[in-house]
């Protein structure tokens, strides 16, 4: 592991204090606040290269990947924000073709994208083989995805992708882990830039925004939302309940060069079944509830 990742999984481990008891596993959201889990069984306790990787299995929530002792999703809820991530991109505007998943090595955005039946092109890319591999044993059902020829799998910083990159893509779809860690690079106004270059002149460009409830640092939605805005002609926040994520809201960014998810939505044109996303709950995902919209206005009147 590199010096500089060490340096950042131990500023994850010293924010606070642990409260997480022995024998349990969880993420601590501040000094006196944590979600925690009795493991049934520890099914991985590894260290890559970039990152500290533990999953386990829960009775009431199935498997749980934690990424640097971040919960990053479990079998009960995971669905949620694979729907959000997807369906409202893919379902607004022009059929997309041509895709990059940013940080999807363990194959869920994939997966699900591969039932769009038009979707010529998925190539994901994501710093850590290992991660990969990890994920092909506990996760065989999502990697899967890995064997269909539309999928190309590329082991690369995703930064320096798009810098190297002329490949030209309909949507991007960026799945990183949380900040302070390798996907630091994934929130910087010079990514923004080279997902809005890569993307076709109708693309849309989607990312995670992460808790209104807490943040870590400055990353948070409305300084992503602000910088979306200085390349992209439409940028939104939008939401989605997710139980084991703290707060439990989650917010995404939304960006297009052209199409407004708000009033340019499609219906699905094809066979498929949901658990969160419908119509209805697209638009809902869009109306901010008022501590939100203050908090976006308060970073819009930043210079």
């Amino acid at each position: 592991m590199s010096e500089k990742t060490n340096e950042k999984s131990k500023i994850i481990e010293e924010l606070f204090e642990s409260i997480i008891p022995t024998n349990f596993l969880g993420e601590q959201y501040c000094d006196d606040v944590a979600l925690i889990f009795k493991p049934e069984k520890i099914l991985v306790d590894e260290k890559t290269k970039y990152q500290k990787i533990n999953i386990i299995n829960t009775k009431s929530y199935g498997r749980i990947l934690f990424i640097d002792n971040l919960l990053m999703k479990t079998d009960k809820d995971g669905h949620i924000i694979n729907e959000m991530i997807v369906h409202p991109i893919m379902l607004t505007g022009k059929k997309k073709k041509k895709i990059l998943v940013v940080g999807g090595g363990e194959g869920f955005t994939a997966t699900l994208l591969l039932n769009y039946p038009y979707i010529e092109k998925i190539d994901i890319v994501d710093i850590d083989d290992e991660f990969v591999e990890i994920c092909k044993k506990i996760y065989p059902e999502k990697m899967a995805c890995l064997n269909n020829s539309k999928v190309n799998l590329i082991i690369k910083d995703g930064l320096e992708y798009l810098k190297e990159t002329k490949e030209t893509y309909d949507a991007i779809f960026t799945t990183p882990t949380d900040p302070l860690t390798i996907s630091d690079p994934l929130f910087v106004k010079e990514y923004y830039r080279l997902c809005f270059e890569r993307l076709a002149d109708d693309g849309i460009f989607q990312t995670d925004a992460y808790m209104p409830h807490y943040k870590y640092g400055n990353i948070d939605y409305a300084y992503i939302r602000k910088l979306l805005s200085e390349f992209f002609s439409i940028s939104k926040i939008y939401i989605a309940t997710i139980p084991t994520f703290p707060g439990g809201l989650f917010a995404f960014g939304f960006a297009s060069k052209k199409y407004d998810p708000e009033k340019d939505l499609n219906e699905f044109d094809f066979n498929i079944k949901t658990k969160y996303y419908n119509k209805d709950t697209h638009f809902a995902s869009f109306k901010l509830p008022q501590f939100m919209i203050e908090r976006i206005n308060e970073e819009n009147k930043k210079k």
